[in-house]
């Protein structure tokens, strides 16, 4: 095995925790296919699902204690500290904000050589299901055309759902994302469960910091989303 190759391909997909905050068919949160154990901690549990001919399915679930969903949410859209729990991101843009709970984003990625540049185009769409129930629904955006000499990160689907109880906020987060290019798959999906442990270890730890909890909401959560 090539360990330069190696690099390369895991810095790619560190990239894709990137995807939760500002991201897109056939995923749904409420699946019942089997989804299998891969890690388990205090903190959170990790779960995939390998569709045949589908990029790799992940799913986190846990309960966080202090911690609100307000504070989830404005972490995820705060693009000052994305370099703190995700490399190689080298813009982010907020192209519109459709309505008060929707964003539209541009995000590059400027990853190692020999692999080429990535963008991608996300919707995001904040819904409140209940008092204490929030649902943040991420889609790419496949008719917004891609720049010259950039590879576009598409399809992906990502969806939190975070619930408020005793102080604490229980997260169930699911993403489904194809990066493209030519990498092998299994080494992709191996990978990506290893980032996915460490982009939420990360993310617990930032959100001990209670900046996030103390701002208004990054977007105002809403009863209606355009593609749910």
């Amino acid at each position: 095995m090539n360990p330069t190759g190696n690099t390369l391909r895991l810095a790619c997909y560190g990239m894709l925790l990137w995807l939760v905050c500002f991201a897109a068919s056939g995923h749904s949160a409420q699946s019942q296919a089997h989804w299998q154990s891969w890690y388990h901690s205090s903190l959170f549990s990790i779960n995939y699902q390998k569709p045949p001919d589908h990029p790799l399915r992940i799913r986190v679930t846990g309960k966080w204690l202090g911690v609100s969903a307000k504070s989830v949410i404005n972490l995820l859209h705060d693009t000052t500290r994305v370099s703190q729990w995700v490399k190689h991101v080298s813009a982010v843009t907020i192209l519109s904000r459709p309505a008060p709970n929707q964003t539209l984003v541009l995000t590059h990625f400027d990853l190692p050589w020999p692999l080429r540049k990535r963008d991608m185009v996300t919707h995001a769409c904040l819904l409140q299901k209940s008092p204490n129930s929030y649902v943040l629904a991420i889609r790419s955006v496949p008719e917004y055309p891609a720049e010259p000499g950039m590879t576009r990160i598409q399809p992906v689907i990502v969806q939190w759902v975070l619930t408020e109880q005793d102080n604490a906020v229980e997260i169930d987060y699911q993403i489904s994302a194809d990066i493209q290019g030519d990498a092998p798959q299994w080494f992709v999906d191996k990978v990506a469960l290893r980032n996915t442990r460490m982009s939420f270890n990360a993310l617990h730890a930032l959100l001990q910091a209670p900046i996030h909890n103390a701002e208004a909401w990054a977007i105002t959560p809403a009863n209606t989303c355009p593609f749910e």
